[in-house]
């Protein structure tokens, strides 16, 4: 009798353990796109702007993917299928395809796809993707570690397929600016939300283009002259939008009379103090602000995921009374800090607080908007990072695009854009090193597991 009833014990308590587990799994099923990410990267975790993009395709879009298969890029096309069937689980208007390239040259063809590519298609609307351009060299990494940008090109190509907004941000040069040339990771951002870049010498030009979206003038080493003054002013009044970045130089405070005269009209006043703070700072030193956040359009979701801009040698902004407009403070640096205005001693790497310098917090930027509430400039007291060395750095390029958006009155950019994934490092291993991974994974570990229920049983049957 014991031991049948020890027997009826073991088999209810075998389907109740098998029914638990089909209930937890069509628990699991019922929750539809429910996932953990448990990876280090948080590859599987969409970006907030990517998650409002998959969620306004309201037309079918094909998401074709055309890989050429080798024993080097297995991984790489591995990355590219899961993000595409990442976004397809969020939306069942995205339909995702995949093509090997060598097998399938003539539907290739037809969409004039010669390389490993995606292809993005909306009724008579296609973009492509070149699937080399979606992983770059780790910078500062070993051989094989890359990073993968697919979900800022993916999410870009289908704003791109339903966006019907065009743009032009002009740079003013002749100044010594940052140009162009220096600024080509904000361009190619630019370029993917259907938003031209050029450059305009106004000695030369005459006047700021009339498809002009937003002139910007960002890091001038040297002042505008009365005529140029004069060209933007016109232009504004006419219902321009200004992007001012003022960066640092020795003879700010003596030289730069008309664009200090240009930032005034909009109610801000450079004091030409560079911030010192020793509070919100990185590891690079004072010099260098990790500011806080005003609440803004700009600013608000940066804040809420912790995504602040990395500020160096940045210039201390005050806003004053100005009837026509309202000024908005985006950043501020610390109570701790102050703007040093002895700037031969800062050259000198002396820089000490006297009476002279104002005392932290000290603002940094603004939002200027017109009394109907439409944007019309974004003013800022730091330069270098729209620049190529430090636009990646922190959330530069989320803060920056943010203002550029905000600017032309694109509300729907103002979000976070997709990241770029940690690097990935390929282990290379030696054939004993793979060779005994292989028998420990399938021989070992299952061996042992069945020694170790062999013994069990054993000792019960012994018992």
């Amino acid at each position: 009798m014991k031991k049948w009833l020890g027997h009826t014990n073991s088999v209810v308590l075998s389907i109740a353990a098998v029914g638990i587990f089909i209930l937890l799994t069509l628990f699991l099923r019922s929750l539809g796109g429910f996932q953990l990410d448990l990876t280090a990267g948080k590859q599987y975790t969409l970006s907030d702007q990517t998650l409002t993009t998959i969620q306004g395709v309201k037309e079918d879009v094909r998401l074709i993917a055309f890989t050429v298969s080798t024993s080097q890029n297995q991984k790489l096309n591995r990355d590219v299928t899961d993000m595409l069937n990442e976004y397809a689980k969020r939306n069942n208007k995205l339909k995702v395809e995949q093509y090997d390239l060598n097998q399938e040259p003539l539907l290739a063809k037809q969409y004039g796809v010669t390389s490993a590519s995606i292809v993005l298609v909306q009724g008579e609307k296609k973009r492509v993707i070149d699937i080399g351009s979606l992983f770059t060299q780790a910078q500062g990494s070993g051989e094989g570690a890359y990073q993968f940008t697919g979900e800022e090109k993916l999410t870009s190509g289908l704003l791109g397929l339903s966006s019907t907004r065009q743009g032009k941000v002009v740079f003013l040069t002749g100044h010594e600016e940052i140009p162009l040339s220096q600024m080509t990771e904000l361009s190619s951002s630019l370029s993917q939300d259907n938003v031209k870049t050029e450059e305009v010498q106004l000695n030369q030009a005459g006047s700021v283009p009339k498809d002009t979206s937003v002139l910007a003038i960002v890091g001038p080493e040297r002042d505008i002259s009365a005529t140029e003054l004069k060209s933007i002013r016109t232009y504004l009044n006419d219902g321009g939008k200004l992007f001012m970045a003022l960066g640092f130089h020795p003879n700010m405070g003596s030289d730069w009379k008309n664009l200090d005269a240009l930032a005034a009209d909009y109610g801000v006043k450079d004091t030409h103090a560079i911030v010192v703070d020793q509070e919100q700072t990185n590891t690079l030193g004072p010099l260098w602000t990790v500011p806080t956040f005003g609440s803004h359009a700009i600013t608000d979701k940066l804040a809420a995921s912790n995504l602040y801009p990395v500020l160096s040698l940045s210039i201390a902004l005050q806003a004053g009374e100005q009837k026509d407009w309202k000024t908005t403070l985006l950043m501020k640096s610390s109570a701790a800090s102050y703007g040093e205005t002895n700037i031969q001693g800062l050259l000198n790497n002396e820089t000490e607080k006297d009476d002279k310098d104002p005392q932290g917090p000290l603002n940094l930027g603004y939002a200027v908007e017109g009394k109907e509430g439409k944007p019309k400039a974004v003013i800022l007291g730091t330069s270098a990072l729209l620049s190529d060395t430090e636009i990646s750095t922190g959330g530069n390029r989320d803060f920056v695009l943010n203002s550029l958006n905000y600017v032309q009155e694109h509300s729907d950019g103002l979000t976070i854009r997709p990241r770029q994934e940690q690097d990935y490092k390929v282990a290379y291993l030696t054939p004993a090193q793979a060779k005994t991974i292989l028998t420990i994974s399938v021989i070992g570990l299952p061996l042992l597991f069945a020694v170790i229920g062999i013994l069990l049983w054993w000792r019960r049957r012994r018992a």
